[in-house]
């Protein structure tokens, strides 16, 4: 019983000490704010998940359907390689209106889209 206790005291002691000797060479630091140097700081590579460029794929086919009052088309496209997809038939969310004049039954398209939460999204038509 005896060494029982001396053990755990000597590992609460090493993980003090651990803990301790981290946290100790923050303390030169100059986290001052007004000091550091933002201009040469990699910007673009900062920020929530959100801020990430989401990659774009392109998908080219024909539009099957409209639906600008859900904000929606529905494409019958070739394969997505970007994706690994097969040909198949399935709605995109279109955020931007000025995309719903570029889009008609039966047209021929390219969009460009990309998945942002669960949808995927046209970023572009051609």
């Amino acid at each position: 019983m005896k060494s029982i206790v001396t053990l755990a005291l000597m590992m609460t002691l090493s993980a003090s000490a651990l803990a301790t000797a981290q946290s100790g060479g923050m303390k030169d630091m100059d986290m001052n704010m007004k000091t550091m140097d933002m201009k040469t700081m990699p910007m673009d590579k900062m920020g929530s998940d959100s801020s990430v460029k989401a990659t774009s794929h392109k998908a080219t086919g024909t539009v099957k359907a409209v639906d600008p009052t859900k904000g929606t088309v529905t494409l019958a496209h070739g394969p997505v390689k970007s994706l690994n997809w097969p040909a198949m038939t399935m709605t995109f969310s279109v955020k931007d209106k000025m995309f719903f004049d570029k889009l008609s039954v039966d047209k021929k398209v390219t969009i460009d889209f990309t998945k942002q939460d669960a949808k995927y999204v046209v970023t572009a038509v051609n």
